[in-house]
């Protein structure tokens, strides 16, 4: 799997997290852990586990938690020193009360300021972005069968299935596995079951700002014709305005 599109469940992952109750969030976690990965084996993607008072994330490299904290893409990340390019840690955090996915990334940010003395600033730069419209014939999108369920993603190699999911859920994904910010621009607001499959296309249709539609033809299965075959959706090249997190400050871990 492509490091795109591991961060792209990942990132996904955050998203989706929620509990689905309605108690009161926790505001910090009670206990948490954070430990250097030496083993070099595994890779668990961020979780919330069912219930909402611990959150794990195994063999994660600082850039993908940084990112899960601030729910961006890597590409939004700068200024990460090049000794911890290599190292990756083992996260398990608790909290007494349930926690909500609109509190958990404030939580996270808490947590790396404390143990690797993270600090940031959010700068706005317009860059080349891609925006998600409907494809000519409209979008071809299956309503969900459980309306108002709580969202959901499976990942089986370069296939991504939905489940009540929204626009914004899709863009989340799109952006990793893009390289680019990419913004809903469909008008859709509802929830939907999809399946969106993909083949590798070597590393770039489109990324380096050419056509998208000619990128896609030289790429036969790239996501670009995916969207549009699969889902009736295109990726439009377009400039933007666009968030990036600047690591000011970064710390070697401070020992459980």
């Amino acid at each position: 799997m492509t490091t795109a599109a591991r961060c792209a469940f990942g990132l996904l992952a955050i998203a989706l997290c929620g509990s689905g109750l309605k108690a009161q969030s926790c505001g910090a976690f009670d206990v948490a852990s954070i430990k250097l990965n030496a083993s070099g084996f595994g890779g668990g993607y961020p979780e919330l586990v069912p219930g909402g008072r611990r959150f794990t994330a195994t063999n994660q490299l600082v850039l993908e938690l940084i990112m899960f904290a601030c729910s961006v893409s890597p590409g939004q990340i700068s200024g990460i020193p090049n000794t911890f390019s290599r190292e990756r840690y083992d996260m398990e955090a608790m909290c007494d009360s349930p926690m909500t996915k609109e509190r958990l990334p404030d939580m996270l940010q808490a947590l790396l300021a404390e143990r690797f003395h993270l600090s940031v600033h959010r700068e706005l730069k317009e860059q080349p972005v891609y925006a998600l419209i409907p494809a000519k014939g409209g979008p071809r999108l299956h309503k969900a069968s459980e309306e108002g369920g709580k969202p959901a993603l499976r990942q089986s190699g370069y296939s991504f299935m939905f489940t009540n999911a929204g626009m914004s859920n899709l863009v989340g994904v799109l952006s990793q596995l893009t390289g680019r910010k990419v913004l809903d621009r469909t008008g859709l607001t509802g929830q939907y079951d999809f399946t969106l499959s993909y083949a590798p296309d070597n590393g770039g249709a489109g990324h380096d700002g050419s056509n998208v539609s000619t990128a896609a033809d030289s790429f036969p299965y790239s996501v670009f014709t995916a969207l549009r075959e699969q889902l009736g959706l295109n990726l439009e090249a377009q400039r933007s305005q666009v968030e990036f997190i600047v690591v000011d400050r970064l710390d070697r871990l401070i020992p459980n």
